[in-house]
């Protein structure tokens, strides 16, 4: 009697298992849907920053240094005297360099001294007459002119946030021409495309009044989002 018992036992537990093993079978994994989002926000600039290139040449090398110390002291006292409170200004960078002939390199015939003067602004409209105001004390380089946004982080995140709105529009249109449901998120890559690009503009200082067009920027984000959806 106990011998059968137990026979009956290890059959039921054995058909249980079995049944378990089926079940563990036959449930459906999660389907998954992977869908990239993008988002682009326009804005307009609210800061320009010019570069100054200050040359000057010389048959020595103290010449060529001291009149450029000269000329830049002429354009920082200019634009300093037309720039508001906010206005930033600056020297970056000086170097000094032989001028060699074309067919001998053993002595140089001169020295170029070079500085270059930062100023950065808010008053974007202002930055023709600083452009104008240094062509008058005799700088007419202009190394470089950047538009940009004091706003680039919180722009970024606000893309960011309709990169991922976008993904899941996307997500839910698939899964319904699928004949699924979307549940949750189940993975988000997201990798900030760092600062907002600065829109550079080509200038030269000239005699006359420099007009400045300034146009709308573009901010763009991006994330790689994975979907669960039965």
């Amino acid at each position: 009697m106990y011998r059968r018992f137990v026979i009956c036992l290890f059959g039921t537990l054995i058909i249980i298992s079995f049944a378990c093993l089926s079940y563990a079978q036959e449930k459906p994994s999660p389907s998954t849907i992977e869908v990239t989002g993008k988002a682009t926000i326009m804005v307009m600039p609210n800061v320009a920053t010019v570069s100054f290139a200050v040359e000057t040449s010389a048959t020595t090398a103290k010449q060529a240094a001291g009149e450029n110390a000269e000329k830049t002291d002429k354009l920082l006292k200019a634009l300093r005297e037309i720039a508001a409170k906010e206005v930033k200004i600056k020297t970056s960078g000086f170097n000094l360099t032989p001028i060699y002939d074309k067919d001998s390199r053993l002595r140089p015939k001169g020295y170029r001294a070079r500085n270059s003067v930062l100023l950065e602004t808010k008053s974007i409209d202002k930055v023709g007459a600083f452009i104008d105001e240094a062509s008058r004390v005799g700088v007419s380089r202009i190394g470089s002119l950047t538009f940009s946004t004091d706003r680039d982080e919180e722009l970024r995140k606000e893309a960011a946030v309709k990169a991922v709105q976008q993904a899941k529009k996307i997500a839910e249109d698939l899964a319904k021409a699928a004949g699924l449901t979307i549940k949750k998120i189940i993975k988000l890559n997201y990798s900030p495309h760092g600062p907002v690009r600065p829109y550079r503009m080509e200038a030269m200082a000239a005699a006359v009044r420099t007009p400045i067009e300034v146009g709308e920027m573009s901010i763009e984000e991006s994330v790689h989002v994975v979907f669960e959806a039965y």
